[in-house]
């Protein structure tokens, strides 16, 4: 089993208005399964967790296949990450575990007692993820972090570094974050309008944080805050 991407989780104080919130603003499908709420059509398998935890942030997260949990787990810390959740078995059979990286971004890996077929989606698809991004204070310390853990091949393209869709199952970037804010990681959702998109998610109490922005080799991106300050990217046009 490779090291990509398995699933994403966005953790939420309040379950039920974070439903409310990607629903309309995504038409995700979004069942509540119990401590998890389950998230259809958004091109990668994922779920709103009800995050209860005081002393880390809500965020957003992407879980990752590996083949073995604890042999993760000893890298990580070897490469200065934190453990926060140790292994545990997970009711849909396999395991999972958390671990927060040299920058203080949650990460999750996941091991399956089953290997599935690929079922990678059109990520150009509408309202499905095509990428994520990971915003770091040193780029170099983060890009020898994430080849050791998880052996991605992570090229230094100049402002940003270019994470494969081979290596990770979905294509990525990493780049050196200056401002105040904290570091983060995102998934950037493709849209139909960015505009009406932005001026849905205002409506639905989410705040704009960049707006409409181009992209040197076509389109153009945006981010905004959700009810519980996760940030999300979404673009449109390429």
């Amino acid at each position: 089993m490779g090291t990509t991407i398995a699933m994403f989780v966005i953790a939420a104080r309040e379950g039920n208005k974070a439903k409310k919130f990607y629903e309309s603003l995504f038409n995700w499908k979004i069942t509540d399964v119990g401590p998890l709420l389950q998230i259809s059509g958004a091109g990668l398998s994922g779920h709103i967790l009800k995050w209860p935890h005081k002393d880390h942030p809500t965020h957003v997260s992407v879980y990752v296949n590996v083949d073995n949990i604890q042999e993760c787990l000893v890298n990580v810390e070897e490469m200065g990450g934190t453990v926060i959740l140790p292994e545990m078995a997970v009711p849909t059979g396999g395991s999972i575990a958390q671990f927060v990286d040299p920058d203080g971004i949650i990460v999750g890996i996941h091991r399956s007692d089953k290997r599935k077929e690929d079922q990678r989606k059109d990520t150009r698809a509408l309202n499905h993820i095509g990428f994520f991004e990971i915003a770091a204070r040193e780029g170099h310390r983060s890009q020898r972090f994430y080849e050791t853990i998880f052996n991605w091949k992570i090229t230094d393209d100049g402002p940003v570094m270019s994470i494969s869709e081979e290596d990770a199952g979905l294509n990525g970037h990493l780049f050196n974050w200056t401002q105040e804010e904290q570091p983060y990681l995102t998934l950037y959702i493709n849209v139909e309008n960015i505009s009406a998109s932005l001026e849905t998610v205002t409506q639905l109490g989410g705040k704009v944080i960049i707006p409409e922005t181009g992209i040197p080799d076509g389109g153009s991106f945006a981010q905004f805050l959700d009810l519980d300050g996760n940030a999300i990217g979404i673009y449109s046009g390429r």
